[in-house]
């Protein structure tokens, strides 16, 4: 898995200090920052890959390709790509902290 989803939630709950906002409203928050983060990684990931990269991924997803398949093509074709998901998210973050300052 390239992201703990547990720790990733605690991470974004600290970041954005949402420890004392209803849990249900958190869940809500989190989740609209969970969606548009998975679209901000997505994204940098087809860019970096390319358009020959973007084919090869989309017959992957078509052929219903295991997770660990998916994960050593992205591997393959961004090495070190958990560190280049790690900064997507640091970049999301920062930039997300940047508008509610």
């Amino acid at each position: 898995m390239i992201l703990d989803q547990d720790a990733l939630k605690s991470e974004l709950i600290e970041a954005f200090h949402l420890e004392d906002i209803p849990e249900d409203k958190q869940e809500a928050l989190l989740a609209k920052a969970g969606e548009a983060l998975l679209k901000r990684i997505l994204l940098e990931t087809m860019e970096k890959i390319g358009d020959e990269g973007v084919i090869e991924y989309e017959a992957l997803l078509n052929a219903d390709a295991k997770q660990e398949e998916i994960a050593a093509f992205l591997e393959n074709k961004i090495p070190g790509y958990t560190i280049f998901v790690r900064g997507v998210v640091t970049r999301f973050k920062e930039e997300m902290q940047n508008g509610l300052a």
